[in-house]
């Protein structure tokens, strides 16, 4: 009869999973932040827990007659799947070099409300490494470029993630989340506003004050003949909150002839320091909450 040796219970069978814990999370530490303070690339990141993967496989066969160091190893090959796993999809952002903010024109969205949506387009850059080839690039495409930003590995890392928070249904895009508080303010379907939440080509949530804006105009509660170029987040109790790209809605304000912007109050100081590089005329009003807006819009509209 031969030998069987005794099964591991299930104590022993944790300190294996403890080990391999110990072997793995300190060498998936340092090589994340590794490549989140941009010191390698994501394809040597994962190369190197791939890599690691492969070398598991010796101990696994050095050790296969020995079942503790055996289990170790296969639960050390496990975690390494599972965080390599996780970390794949960083390999589709590593082509994205720099996102563009370039010109977008304004949209009036209610026909003669005097309302414009400032928005701003984003346009992704891949393969390019210089800042000036893009530069040039723009230029002779004849497209106005207001800002450029490099894209680190800490945008890649945080748009993997956030990417998968919403695969698995924990979160929402901000366009999204900004057409519920719009609606949640309105209280009521809006048509136009409704076929403009519907698009599937925008992102953000600046749009949020102006659609709010333009819902009272299309109400009848407020009445406006003055080009206002519009921009800020709302939620459902009317706030405003704090929006990018304010260089670029300065600039399409200005060249579009409003004489009037209206930015969230978080903004002010951004808006004023443009308008003095940028030596811009349009006037700046800054607000807190969508009834400041209403209440300026009345007395511009009266004088």
């Amino acid at each position: 009869m031969k030998n069987q040796t005794n099964p591991l219970n299930r104590s022993t069978k944790l300190l294996a999973f403890v080990y391999s814990i110990f072997i793995v999370v300190p060498i998936y530490f340092l090589l994340g932040n590794a490549y989140y303070l941009d010191y390698i690339s994501g394809f040597i990141f994962l190369g190197a827990l791939i890599g690691l993967m492969v070398l598991i496989a010796i101990p696994l066969i050095i050790f296969r007659k020995d079942k503790f160091k055996s289990l170790t190893a296969i639960l050390t090959f496990v975690l390494l799947s599972l965080f390599c796993g996780y970390e794949i999809r960083l390999l589709g952002y590593e082509s994205n070099t720099f996102i563009a903010e370039v010109y977008r024109e304004p949209e009036e969205i209610i026909q003669n409300s005097g309302i414009y949506i400032l928005s701003i387009g984003l346009n992704d850059i891949y393969y390019m490494e210089e800042e000036e080839m893009v530069r040039d690039m723009y230029e002779k495409e004849g497209i106005q470029i207001f800002d450029l930003y490099k894209i680190k590995n800490r945008n890649r890392y945080n748009g993997k993630t956030n990417e998968i928070i919403r695969f698995l249904g924990f979160g929402k895009e901000q366009f999204h989340v900004m057409g519920e508080n719009v609606r949640g303010f309105i209280g009521e379907d809006t048509s136009v506003i409704n076929e403009f939440l519907n698009r599937e080509n925008l992102v953000g949530d600046s749009a949020g004050l102006a659609l709010g804006l333009s819902s009272m105009v299309h109400q009848g509660s407020l009445h406006n003949q003055i080009p206002i170029g519009v921009t800020g987040t709302l939620e459902p109790n009317g706030r405003v909150d704090q929006v990018g790209g304010i260089t670029g809605k300065m600039i399409i304000s200005e060249q579009n002839g409003f004489p009037y912007i209206i930015v969230p109050d978080a903004n002010k100081v951004e808006a004023e320091a443009v308008k003095k590089r940028e030596n811009l005329a349009i006037e700046i009003i800054p607000v807190r909450h969508i009834d400041e807006a209403v209440m300026v819009m009345k007395e511009l509209n009266t004088q």
